[in-house]
């Protein structure tokens, strides 16, 4: 095991199970970041577990904060803390990052090469340094109340709807109509001019082939593939919003449904975590689609 900063050191499980060296090195807290890890010594040490796998589709940094306040508050009693994962290498080191990171307002990069500069074989793995990214842009605040965060989550809702065939728990967005902010673009049903979403709600695309990605070839008098389509339009015909609290059937882990002012029940449009496209040629996943003919967008200036 090696000391990163000031009472924190990084290590394997060897170092965890090494109570001589523990102790050689006032090690008073142990934080083990591993799946089906049993403390070595729980009646010598204070532990805290979490339990995840070195893959880089898991999501780790919904334990930054806790691992945080185990990691400060053991270094402000005056003690030493020992985190650790099996080589010591990728899990262990992103949450020493990531404490690293919020205490000193480092980056991703420059939190990683302080570990380097005494533990030069860390190594977390691609989707762990992505999440530490992430923590940096959150401004070090793990919280679903940040739209950054709810769109990571999704992310992995999307992931594990290809793995498993459901999407899990969904962190929906807060209904806008028990919001007292004021936002600066509103979306609200045409028919009861009930608000539906905000800017931070909606979610932007780069527009595809228009039409012509729904069109099918004709073959032309010379024998040229042609496509044929009406008349390509670009403009967008949707809004794309990410799951919100007051769809029916989100929930309930529905895969599709459609979606209607929670309201009035006039139809707004449709959700599927497949995907769907937009009317410009974008294929948006998962796709929670509001027609722009059903609602009226109004903005603050």
């Amino acid at each position: 095991m090696d000391q990163v900063i000031d009472g924190l050191y990084v290590g394997s499980a060897m170092a965890e199970s090494d109570k001589a060296s523990l102790k050689e090195a006032h090690i008073t807290h142990i934080l083990s970041v591993a799946r089906h890890y049993l403390p070595s010594h729980p009646n010598d040490f204070t532990y805290m577990s979490v339990a995840i796998d070195d893959l880089p589709e898991e999501n780790i940094i919904q334990y930054f904060p806790e691992c945080n306040r185990f990691i400060g508050s053991a270094l402000e009693g005056g003690g030493r803390v020992l985190v650790h994962c099996m080589a010591g290498q990728s899990r262990s080191a992103t949450v020493a990052a990531a404490f690293v990171m919020q205490q000193d307002s480092l980056t991703a990069e420059q939190a990683l090469q302080v570990l380097k500069d005494t533990r030069s074989q860390i190594y977390p793995n691609s989707g762990f340094v992505d999440q530490l990214h992430l923590y940096y842009d959150l401004n070090y605040d793990v919280s679903t109340d940040k739209a950054l965060y709810r769109r990571f989550l999704i992310s992995h809702n999307v992931e594990h709807f290809k793995e498993y065939g459901n999407v899990g728990s969904v962190v929906a967005g807060s209904d806008p109509s028990k919001q007292t902010l004021p936002a600066q673009r509103v979306v609200r049903c045409k028919k009861c001019r009930r608000p539906l979403v905000t800017d931070t709600n909606i979610i932007d695309h780069q527009a595809g082939a228009g039409q012509l990605a729904f069109s099918y070839n004709k073959r032309s008098s010379n024998g040229v593939d042609t496509p044929h389509a009406f008349p390509q339009n670009r403009a967008c015909s949707s809004l794309f919003v990410e799951p919100m609290e007051w769809m029916a059937g989100i929930r309930d882990g529905l895969i599709e449904n459609k979606v209607n002012c929670p309201k009035c029940d006039a139809k707004l449009g449709s959700y599927n975590w497949s995907g769907a496209q937009c009317s410009c040629g974008k294929w948006i996943t998962p796709s929670f689609q509001i027609h722009r003919n059903r609602v009226d967008e109004t903005r603050q200036r």
